[in-house]
């Protein structure tokens, strides 16, 4: 009877073949059936739930694709009679003047009393100062305004003649009028000082000729002001609304989409949203939740075909839900921002909605596969929640092809900058390729490219953050979590190489021939090299007990039993876990520490238990029990944990041949992979028979390449005997290898 290469379980729904080619049947998880159905359900309650407005797929300056009317009365605000009113309240508002006597100010600074009695000599006791700067302050204060400027009243700032002028708490309101022209202001303060000083000292000439460079126009235009107090009144002027009567063209096909079309579709909208009755909500929720139910069926579906263990596993289930959720989140928030909230552009919403940032994390912590079903889903969920949007759904298909295809091989943080680059390059293409359809202004164009590569980069940095947090929750190690693993320097690596070095070097040629092994059938190698790298650092603990650790010592299993050798070896195993648990590292590295021995027999010692017994031959004494000689397992369950084995083994047994040919690697490397199949080793693994025939012949050529042979190299006559008291220890050995 024929081994089956495959495990057998019950929970699943695909069926797979063993060797013998029958099928056996399997189920999903309770759970995972569970899961899907509260996530459709709270999926559903979510997005319909309440009165979300749909946004408009018009944009100002567009070509109206159809003919769209009013099905029902509605009322709206009529822009044009709204603009209208707020031009007339904006030009209502007196334009904001204030008075500038910094010019009064330098004087005071400027002119000392000598030199106001140098120019007014017969002043006597009179305070000469104080009476040409009061005259000054009572002139300047009123205001003096330039001819041009009473004129033209301020180039038109103040066409009324009225002004505010800004002073103390409250503004004073004056005519143009009311302000002194620049002569009269100077003839007026030379009067006023004239008056107050001595008869002997009215020189008039001298007192004009004093006071006329400090007495210039000074009323100031506060342009910024103005213009501030113009915009609040605007705002403050109520929206003109009209009714629509239904049945009234809203939009004809071909015409251009103006700010009154939106205003009006909008309306709409939402007067629709208020007149639906709970039976007509109820019967939107239920159309709602088929067409997403369909959907999910269909991304179940397409789960079964491309990577059906992903539905057996509860873990990656709930990890998948739950990268799902994240944007689903995220994308209604965002139109509930942009059409309810008007906090972001409509027209460029497509190109903001998270559409990437699930396949880009599901590829990274679960493989391509995964990706395009959380792309698809997602794309689908979206597009639905907008109407049923063609455009959405296209646009987070190839964003989640652009997302795989560039996560595929990543194994540093800062490549996922790379990937979200190419991401917003996939959004612009295809932002480009809908204005060659729809002709959109640029007004419309440049914020949709700008978003386009800003959401993918927004999706690279936060994959950057959340794929440690996954890791940690979901206890997944990716690629980039391995590349920094597969450090040498790593201490328990180092603390191998000082006190195991045999195994430290066997580690080091097993992961090469894992890795090469991996590639050829697909697999994880970089899993594979790291995880080789630490697979048998459980013999830390007792490394002298370890045949490639016993060089020039004596071997400590002469003086053991069989069964405590078996003990001390198979111990390595949970020293190992130990030690993995205690450096923290992932968990793909103590599942390989546990599985890379399966449950196959420490051979050695069994046959030496043996022998032992049939040489006593003892009545009645039981016989030997080979599951006492056995590694307590699992077997490997992937293809990788399989792989891992095989190369452990098959470079572990190349190290007794004495003459490594060819013929003797494939002879050996073909009995240990018959071995590890008779024993059943392979049984929970999802190896093929083509792939373990591939992995085969790569370790075959990976063995030859390392364990070639070597030309002796001939002796060198030319070089002198050696003196006799020196032993001659190098006759008959080669150079060393180079």
């Amino acid at each position: 009877m024929k081994r089956k290469l495959f495990r057998k379980k019950t929970n699943r729904v695909t069926a797979t073949k063993d060797i013998s080619g029958r099928k056996t049947a399997r189920r999903v998880p309770l759970f995972n059936l569970l899961l899907t159905a509260l996530f459709w359900l709270a999926l559903v309650l979510f997005f319909y739930s309440g009165r979300l407005l749909r946004p408009q797929a018009l944009a100002p300056g567009q070509q109206a694709p159809e003919t769209i009317a009013a099905s029902v009365d509605f009322r709206a605000e009529n822009l044009a009679a709204t603009q209208a009113g707020q031009r007339a309240a904006a030009g209502a508002v007196l334009p904001v003047f204030s008075i500038d006597t910094s010019s009064i100010e330098n004087a005071r600074l400027l002119l000392t009393t000598n030199q106001l009695m140098e120019l007014i000599p017969d002043a006597g006791q009179t305070d000469v100062q104080a009476v040409i700067f009061t005259a000054l302050s009572n002139t300047a204060s009123r205001g003096i305004i330039s001819a041009s400027d009473a004129q033209t009243k301020f180039n038109g700032a103040a066409p009324s003649g009225k002004v505010a002028l800004r002073g103390g708490k409250t503004d004073v309101i004056r005519t143009l009028d009311s302000f002194s022209l620049q002569p009269d202001a100077l003839k007026t303060t030379v009067a006023a000082i004239i008056q107050n000083i001595p008869r002997g000292s009215r020189h008039e000439e001298t007192v004009r000729a004093l006071i006329a460079q400090w007495l210039w126009p000074n009323l100031v235009y506060d342009a910024a002001e103005t213009a501030t107090r113009s915009a609040q009144a605007a705002v403050l002027v109520e929206p003109v609304i009209e009714p629509i009567p239904a049945g009234t063209i809203l939009v004809r096909n071909g015409d251009t989409v103006s700010e009154q079309t939106l205003k009006w579709l909008t309306a709409h909208e939402k007067r629709l949203s208020e007149l639906e009755t709970p039976a007509e909500r109820i019967q939107r929720l239920a159309g709602s939740g088929l067409l997403l139910l369909i959907g999910l069926a269909l991304t179940a579906a397409v789960t079964g075909i491309v990577q059906p263990s992903l539905l057996r596993s509860r873990r990656q289930m709930l990890l998948m839900v739950t990268l799902s959720t994240l944007p689903l989140l995220a994308g209604k928030g965002l139109i509930y921002a942009a059409v309810n909230l008007h906090m972001l552009p409509v027209a460029a919403l497509n190109f903001i909605l998270p559409l990437s940032i699930a396949p880009l994390l599901a590829s990274i912590l679960l493989g391509a596969a995964p990706g395009l079903i959380a792309g698809l889903w997602v794309s689908f969920a979206l597009a639905t929640l907008l109407g049923g949007s063609f455009d959405v759904f296209v646009l987070g298909l190839l964003t989640s092809a652009a997302a795989i295809y560039t996560t595929r091989d990543v194994k540093r943080r800062t490549a996922l900058f790379r990937a979200g680059f190419w991401i917003g390059m996939v959004k612009i293409l295809f932002a480009l390729v809908m204005a060659v359809l729809t002709h959109p202004s640029w007004q419309i164009l440049l914020p949709q490219l700008g978003m386009a590569m800003l959401c993918g980069l927004i999706s690279a940095l936060l994959a950057m953050l959340l794929i440690p947090v996954f890791e940690h929750l979901f206890n997944i190690t990716t690629d980039i979590s391995l590349l920094e693993l597969s450090d040498l320097s790593h201490p328990l690596l180092q603390s191998l190489a000082i006190n195991a070095p045999g195994t430290y070097h066997h580690s080091l040629m097993m992961a090469s021939l894992a890795q090469n092994a991996a590639e050829a059938i697909g697999a994880n190698g970089l899993m594979l090299r790291v995880c080789a790298y630490f697979h048998d650092i459980g013999k830390l603990v007792k490394p002298g007990f370890f045949s490639e650790n016993i060089q020039f010592t004596e071997n400590p299993h002469d003086e053991l039993t069989p069964s405590m050798s078996t003990l001390v070896i198979v111990s390595h195993i949970k020293e190992g876990i130990t030690l993995a648990k205690k450096y923290k590292l992932p968990q793909v590295i103590i599942d390989s520490i546990e599985q890379h021995q399966g449950t196959s027999l420490v051979s050695v010692f069994y046959h030496r238990a043996k022998t032992r017994r049939q040489k006593e031959s003892a009545a009645g004494q039981p016989s030997i029990n080979d599951e006492d000689f056995r590694y307590e397992g699992p077997r490997p369950q992937n293809r990788e944990m399989a792989i891992l084995m095989l190369a452990d083994s098959c470079e572990a047994a190349s190290r007794s041949l004495d003459k490594p040919t060819p013929v003797r690697i494939t002879n050996l490397i073909n009995d240990i992979f018959d071995a590890r199949l008779r024993d059943g080793q392979l049984d929970e693994c999802n190896l093929t028979l083509a792939e373990l025939n591939q992995i085969k012949q790569s370790i075959i050529f990976s063995l030859t390449s390392m364990l070639h042979g070597r030309i002796a190299y001939p002796k060198d006559e030319n070089l002198p005997d050696k003196p006799a008291e020196m032993p001659d220890q190098s006759a008959g050995n080669p150079p060393a290898d180079r």
